[in-house]
């Protein structure tokens, strides 16, 4: 893949994400969050795309790095997941594929069909895993933190 054409795909990245963003009435001091959200995705995507191919492992490492920058951003912009989460997922979001299905499906082709379809359901998948992988490292964190203050707190040692 050339360069100008993941120049192309970032910025159109960006301009997806702070689109959705603004569609859906984000804080005008969080726009900029929502892009460098979307660029991130977008561009572990296309370089995890690079090393490994297909579409699956690429889209659940960029939904995975995308969900702990929204948990992150939410944190210190004490904003709800959603808020930055959404724009950071557009860029990854099947929607040409889902099209190429339907589109094959209509014109009879039924193996180009099913081979789209797969496609898109190895991003849904990629997609819904990241997003659980993230969130359960997160739970996990924060447990590990509660359990570490409270070990502290009981054993009288104070920082």
């Amino acid at each position: 893949m050339s360069t100008t054409v993941v120049i192309v795909k970032l910025i159109t990245a960006v301009l997806g994400s702070v689109g959705f963003a603004i569609l859906f009435y984000l804080q005008p001091q969080k726009l900029p969050l929502a892009a460098v959200g979307g660029l991130l995705t977008c561009g572990v995507y296309l370089g995890m795309q690079t090393l490994l191919g297909g579409e699956l492992l690429p889209n659940l490492a960029a939904t995975f790095v995308g969900t702990i920058f929204s948990e992150i951003m939410a944190r210190l912009t004490k904003a709800p997941v959603p808020v930055y989460l959404l724009p950071c997922l557009i860029p990854l979001v099947p929607g040409g594929m889902l099209y190429k299905t339907m589109n094959h499906f209509i014109q009879g082709s039924y193996g180009a069909a099913g081979s789209c379809g797969l496609t898109a359901l190895a991003v849904a998948v990629g997609i819904a895993g990241g997003i659980m992988a993230a969130s359960v490292c997160g739970m996990l964190y924060g447990q590990a933190v509660g359990y570490i203050k409270k070990k502290r707190a009981s054993s009288g040692f104070h920082k």
